[in-house]
């Protein structure tokens, strides 16, 4: 499996560096050693952001950037990573769904970068950053069906799967996952931000996520 980008993207002004780590996984409810590290990390984001919209924050701001270059509105259609910050700062916990989908959403947070968890097992043949057309759509995770049209999108040999607004159902990962990718969308953000939030999610998925 190679992961290529769309030379759609040389008529974009957007820096583009897509992180991408495989690894084999154990899916189950997180751990406590887990939920603590969420509340801390979302307790740190409230202070970090002293009541200001999350949409300040400045990698959202430049992840918002991007998806108005690629034709998407920001504001309708909100990358990922603004929506867990949203949540957090407006009072509420994150939501727990698996050991390994939590780590991905802790990642985000801290970072402001919006990733991806997918099960590779589900991908056929190649994976293709490209944006989205008027055609194409997929069923959300917790959301219906996605208008994908000026969204950054992968693809694979059976169509779109991913996104840094809300991934499909069919690459989804669930407790029958065994391996994974994880993606981190680092849409006009600098290569050394991208690798430390790689380095993030590197230590959270064998913490939490594999066999001792």
């Amino acid at each position: 499996m190679t992961i290529t980008i769309d030379p759609v993207y040389t008529g974009f002004d957007i820096q583009l560096h897509l992180g991408a780590l495989t690894f084999e996984v154990e899916v189950a409810p997180s751990p406590q050693g887990l939920i603590t590290t969420i509340e801390e990390g979302a307790s740190l984001r409230r202070e970090d952001l002293l009541g200001q919209a999350a949409s300040t924050d400045p990698i959202i701001t430049q992840i918002r950037e991007a998806f108005r270059e690629t034709g998407k509105d920001p504001s309708r259609y909100r990358p990922s990573s603004e929506s867990l910050t949203r949540r957090v700062i407006s009072g509420k916990d994150l939501y727990l769904v698996n050991n390994v989908v939590d780590c991905g959403n802790l990642v985000s947070l801290m970072t402001g970068i919006p990733v991806g968890c997918y099960n590779v097992d589900t991908i056929a043949g190649d994976i293709c950053l490209t944006v989205g057309n008027r055609d194409q759509t997929y069923e959300g995770i917790g959301r219906g069906p996605i208008n994908l049209t000026g969204l950054p999108i992968l693809c694979d040999d059976i169509g779109p799967f991913g996104s840094p607004f809300s991934d499909s159902l069919r690459t989804a990962v669930t407790p029958k996952t065994t391996n994974l990718l994880f993606v981190l969308y680092g849409l006009n953000i600098d290569a050394a931000f991208v690798e430390s939030a790689a380095e993030m999610a590197d230590t959270l998925i064998t913490t939490f996520c594999q066999q001792d």
